[in-house]
């Protein structure tokens, strides 16, 4: 592996733009309850400081399986998820990541004040602490990262999203985030099951219910009047991850769980653009 497939093997900026999309649902949230925020350049620096951060918890996290498991074992299951970047080359890149997404989150205050800031910061917080050893989420329990995920990538994204537009959070962003929190936890789980020790059964049925339940929560949003009508074409790449995790082998090799991350990566993504537009068609601006 070269040092360009190194450094996006450890950096994920796939997996890393789950952040700015989930901030957007909490921005266009703010333009569908008719918020009159400072436009364009705070959207520019609250997604570009989301997704820098994004970066920086990837590497950071690439860091913490680095020092646990410091020899990569081609053999595993994952082999991207360990590629040959040294714990503190990861550090370092992802400590330079998070004072960037910082820089942005200062940036933010002139305009919309320092509320962002302070719900990134929390978010990034959940993020980094999950592969930590000895007292990582992961360490502690089986599901704590999937509930830090969809905490982080859900109320706290999209708050911070309104946050940057309104200047302040709201109950209805947080409420507005939940479905995609199960959105972003949903995407996240599939490198969390190869690297975790969980039974097949567990894995597939974890990964089937995870969009099942996204899906059910965007239509109860949607019926709530939380979510523009628009929001239920995010349901189709929803029920497509489903069916991508349960057409999953008896025993999936490492070919068959890469096709089902992208899938499910893909479909997130999908949905959470789904969610954006309808915010903003339903927007009164």
């Amino acid at each position: 592996m070269n040092d360009r497939s190194s450094w996006l093997a450890a950096a994920r900026p796939g997996q890393a733009i789950l952040a700015p999309l989930c901030v957007a649902v909490g921005s266009a949230y703010a333009h569908f309850d008719a918020q009159r925020g400072p436009g364009l350049p705070a959207h520019v620096l609250v997604t570009v400081g989301a997704f820098a951060a994004a970066l920086g918890v990837n590497l950071v996290d690439h860091a913490w399986d680095r020092l646990v498991s410091p020899s990569p074992d081609p053999k595993t299951p994952d082999s991207e998820s360990l590629p040959p970047l040294e714990a503190r080359e990861s550090a370092g890149a992802g400590i330079a990541a998070l004072a960037l997404a910082a820089l942005c989150g200062f940036g933010l205050v002139p305009l919309s004040g320092a509320t962002t800031l302070g719900y990134g910061v929390l978010a990034v917080i959940l993020g980094a602490v999950r592969g930590a050893p000895v007292v990582g989420l992961d360490t502690l329990g089986w599901g704590l990262s999937e509930v830090a995920a969809f905490v982080a990538l859900g109320p706290l994204a999209a708050t911070a999203g309104f946050a940057s537009q309104a200047g302040t959070g709201s109950s209805g962003a947080f409420l507005a985030g939940l479905p995609a929190g199960l959105i972003g936890a949903a995407a996240l789980f599939g490198r969390r099951a190869t690297k975790q020790d969980l039974g097949e059964d567990v894995a597939r049925g974890t990964a089937v219910a995870l969009p099942l339940l996204a899906a059910a929560a965007v239509t109860i949003a949607v019926r709530a009047g939380e979510y523009g009508p628009w929001a239920r074409t995010a349901m189709l790449p929803l029920a497509l991850a489903a069916i991508a995790a349960w057409r999953l082998p008896a025993s999936p090799e490492a070919a068959d769980y890469g096709r089902w991350r992208r899938l499910a990566l893909g479909g997130a993504v999908a949905a959470l653009a789904c969610i954006v537009a309808a915010f903003l068609i339903a927007s009164p601006d």
